[in-house]
């Protein structure tokens, strides 16, 4: 078992230095890697689906707070706007503003090189296992709490 100590550490590196890559690559100086991936997301969904708070929690697996805060960070910064839903006063339409919208096109073509390039020497069959296993393991984690007193 001593074999694969380590792993979850591995998945923290690729995840820092693929959002730092990315975004040294296609966003402003202005944003975290964090709050790149959230524009990230909403500007592949743009003109083509309605996003709300509840749609970033669900896709990311992250809490609300955490959520809120980059939401905020991002209306801050321009790229953002929030606006009340007619039908339903708890839910706020998350908007892109045209300083988001000058990053579309770069970021929907970059996306298709970036793993392009993340990808290079890797099979088809490598990437389906991968997958299978992230798949897993997000699913063990979210199954019940970790420790030994839990």
């Amino acid at each position: 078992m001593e074999k694969h100590l380590g792993i979850n550490r591995q998945i923290h590196v690729l995840a820092n230095c693929s959002t730092r890559k990315f975004n040294e690559s296609f966003l402003d100086d202005d944003i975290t890697g964090k709050q790149g991936g959230v524009l990230h997301f909403l500007l592949m969904r743009a003109g083509k689906q309605k996003i709300y708070q509840r749609d970033i929690e669900e896709h990311f697996g992250i809490r609300r707070s955490s959520v809120t805060s980059l939401l905020q960070k991002l209306k801050d910064n321009g790229y953002i706007t929030r606006e009340s839903v007619a039908d339903d006063a708890r839910l706020k339409l998350i908007v892109l503003t045209p300083k988001a919208m000058a990053f579309q096109k770069s970021v929907v073509q970059g996306t298709i090189d970036f793993e392009a390039r993340m990808l290079q020497g890797v099979s088809e069959d490598e990437i389906a296992t991968w997958q299978k296993v992230t798949q897993q393991m997000t699913r063990n984690l979210k199954d019940k709490k970790i420790g030994s007193d839990k």
